[in-house]
C-alpha cells in the first residue's frame, strides 16, 4: 500500500475582507521513482478513483517506454486495473471509462465498466482520435476527441458518422479540445492562447490571452482549470479562470510543478505534482478561495509562420533546407522515447545524405542536471540551442512538452505537439522536402 502523505495549507482573504476556507493541498497517491505519467490523469466524479496512464522505462531498450492505463481506489491506496493503452476519461456518473487500449490484439478504443470491469471493445474508429473527453448533452452521451471530432454513443457504442467542431471567424476550429460536461462548450487552443467556445457554433467566444494545457471544466461549466509557466519559468502552476467574470486565480504556488489539473463533482482539484519534495497526484480542496485578478488583455502574439531568427536569433540558421527543432524538458515522461526517434530519424538522414538538420532546446524549467541525466541515459547525442523565455512563449511549447517545430528555408511551415515516431518525422520531413506546406493536423498530440 502506498501511504497517503500530508496536507499543506495557506489561507487567503477574499474581496471585501471576508476570511473563506483556506485553499488545502493533499499528497493523494505516490509516483514509483522511474514512473512517468502519460498526458493528464483523470479523477472520478466523486474523488474516490483516479485513472492515469503510467510510463515505465523499458530496460532492454534505451529511451522505450510501457504506456498502462492504471485505475487506484484512492482510499485503499490499491490498483483496481491496469491494461496497455493511454487516455482514461470518466463518464459524468463515474460509472464507465473510455481509453485507447493498445492492448494486443484488441487495440482501439475502449470502454471500462467501473462495477462489473466489463470492456466494450470497438467503440468508435481510432482514427477519429484519442484524448478523450466526456459530456451528456441533451440527456446523450458525447465523447470529444483530441482531432475536434465527436460522436454521440448508443450504449457503449458511437453513433457514426462522427460530427465535427464548428469553424469560427478569426480563430478556426482549435486544438487539443476538452469538453464540459453538459456538452455546450469546449476549451481549446488558437495560436497558444486558451480559447472557450460552444462546441457547435460561434456565438459565445472567450479568449483568455493564457498559454497553458489541459484545460478542464467546473461541473457547473464556469471554471476552467489549466496549467500555465510560473513567472519566472521554474515550473508550472494550476490557475482556474471564471468564465462569468473573467478573472483569474492562481491555485498553487508549491516549490515544484504543478500539472494537468481535473474537477471532482463536488469542487476540489486533482492533480499531478513534480518536484524535489515530492512526486504524484495532490488534492487541492477550496481552490477557489485563492484570490482573483483580471484576465490579462491579451497573451504573447504567435506568429503563424515565424523565421528562425524570430525565435532562435543567438543560433545561426543551419546549413540544411529543412531543419527539426525538438524543444523539450527533462520532467516530461515523453521526452526519452521523443529523444530516441528524433536521434534514430537523424541519423537514417545523414546516413542517406537527406537535406535535413536536427537540434534540440529545452523548456526553461528544467535542471541541467537532469537534463545531463537522461541525454547520457539515452545515450542522446543530439546538438542543444538556445531558447529564451520570451521566444518559447512563441512556439506553443507551454501548451505541450515536446514541441517539434518544423523549418523550411529559414521559415516555420508546422509544428507538432507531443512525442512523435521516427516513421512519423520520415514522412514528415519527406513531405516537406516534395514541398508539402501548410499546418498539418497533429499527430501524436497530447
Amino acid at each position: 500500500m502506498r501511504a497517503v502523505g500530508i496536507l499543506l495549507a495557506f489561507s487567503v482573504v477574499a474581496l471585501g475582507g471576508a476570511r473563506p476556507a483556506p485553499v488545502t493541498f493533499e499528497r493523494v497517491y505516490p509516483l514509483q521513482p522511474s514512473e512517468g505519467v502519460f498526458a493528464y490523469a483523470r479523477i472520478s466524479p466523486s474523488g474516490q478513483y483516479l485513472a492515469y496512464a503510467s510510463e515505465m522505462p523499458v530496460a532492454t531498450r534505451p529511451g522505450a517506454v510501457t504506456q498502462t492505463v492504471t485505475v487506484v481506489d484512492l482510499k485503499t491506496q490499491q490498483v483496481q486495473f491496469t491494461e496497455p493503452g493511454i487516455d482514461a476519461y470518466w463518464s459524468n456518473d463515474g460509472q464507465r471509462m473510455i481509453f485507447l487500449s493498445e492492448a494486443v490484439p484488441a487495440h482501439g478504443v475502449a470502454i471500462r465498466h467501473q462495477e462489473t470491469g466489463v470492456i466494450e471493445r470497438d467503440v468508435a474508429p481510432t482514427r477519429l482520435g484519442d484524448y478523450f473527453s466526456w459530456a451528456v448533452r441533451d440527456g446523450k452521451d458525447l465523447i470529444l476527441t483530441i482531432q475536434s471530432n465527436f460522436y454521440y454513443l448508443d450504449g457503449d457504442h458511437g453513433l457514426l458518422p462522427a460530427q465535427r467542431v464548428s469553424s469560427c471567424p478569426g480563430i478556426g476550429v482549435g486544438d487539443r479540445p476538452l469538453i464540459s460536461k453538459d456538452g455546450q462548450r469546449i476549451t481549446t487552443f488558437v495560436r497558444g492562447a486558451l480559447v472557450i467556445r460552444d462546441l457547435t457554433d460561434c456565438q459565445n467566444i472567450l479568449n483568455t490571452g493564457m498559454q497553458g494545457a489541459k484545460a478542464d471544466f467546473s461541473w457547473d461549466g464556469r471554471y476552467v482549470a489549466f496549467h500555465v509557466a510560473k513567472s519566472d519559468a521554474t515550473g508550472y502552476d494550476i490557475v482556474v479562470v471564471d468564465t462569468e467574470r473573467r478573472t483569474v486565480r492562481t491555485v498553487t504556488n508549491l516549490p515544484g510543478s504543478s500539472l494537468f489539473p481535473s474537477w471532482t463533482k463536488d469542487g476540489r482539484l486533482c492533480f499531478r505534482y513534480d518536484g524535489d519534495d515530492y512526486r504524484g497526484f495532490m488534492m487541492a480542496t477550496s481552490p477557489l478561495s485563492a484570490p482573483e485578478r483580471p484576465l490579462p488583455p491579451s497573451g504573447p502574439r504567435v506568429p503563424a509562420r515565424p523565421r528562425w531568427s524570430e525565435l532562435f536569433p543567438e543560433t545561426p540558421w543551419p546549413a540544411h533546407r529543412v531543419n527539426l527543432v525538438m524543444i523539450w524538458a527533462s520532467w516530461s515522461a515523453h521526452a526519452p522515447f521523443a529523444l530516441a526517434q528524433l536521434q534514430q530519424a537523424d541519423h537514417e538522414w545523414q546516413t542517406r545524405g537527406i537535406d535535413a538538420g536536427v537540434v534540440t532546446a529545452l523548456e526553461l524549467s528544467s535542471l541541467r542536471a537532469d537534463v545531463d541525466r537522461l541525454r547520457r541515459q539515452g545515450h542522446i547525442t543530439l546538438p542543444e540551442i538556445s531558447l529564451s523565455a520570451g521566444h518559447l512563449a512563441l512556439t506553443e511549447a507551454l501548451n505541450q512538452i515536446p514541441t517539434t517545430l518544423l523549418f523550411r528555408d529559414g521559415v516555420m511551415v508546422d509544428r507538432r505537439l507531443g512525442a512523435q515516431s521516427a516513421d512519423d518525422l520520415r514522412a514528415w520531413v519527406q513531405g516537406t522536402l516534395a514541398g508539402a506546406s501548410g499546418v498539418v493536423t497533429p499527430r501524436g498530440a497530447r
